[in-house]
């Protein structure tokens, strides 16, 4: 098992257990220039990417806001419900 020691008390913690809470800014690179497959413009940096998505009217795969599913109930389930009483019980 390992442990990790905790900066300020010096007790040792499971490594599993221990959560490192970091008290610091985070500052994020800009992106890499790279062209637009949707109209082969080259797009140099992160503000230039956010406009071009949105005058595109495009999306980033796995950025997108998740609407759940409205589905009713299955048919099949009542149907097989059905046949599997008819089966056991006449």
């Amino acid at each position: 098992m390992r442990y990790i020691q905790h900066p300020v008390t010096l007790e040792l913690i499971p490594a599993d257990e221990y959560v490192r809470v970091v008290d610091a800014p985070f500052v994020m690179d800009d992106i890499k220039p790279y062209r637009s497959m949707a109209t082969g413009e080259m797009i140099m940096g992160r503000r230039q990417h956010r406009e071009h998505l949105r005058n595109n009217h495009l999306i980033e795969i796995g950025n997108e806001k998740q609407r759940p599913a409205k589905r009713g109930p299955d048919p099949t389930i009542r149907r097989d419900v059905i046949a599997a009483v008819q089966r056991h019980w006449y």
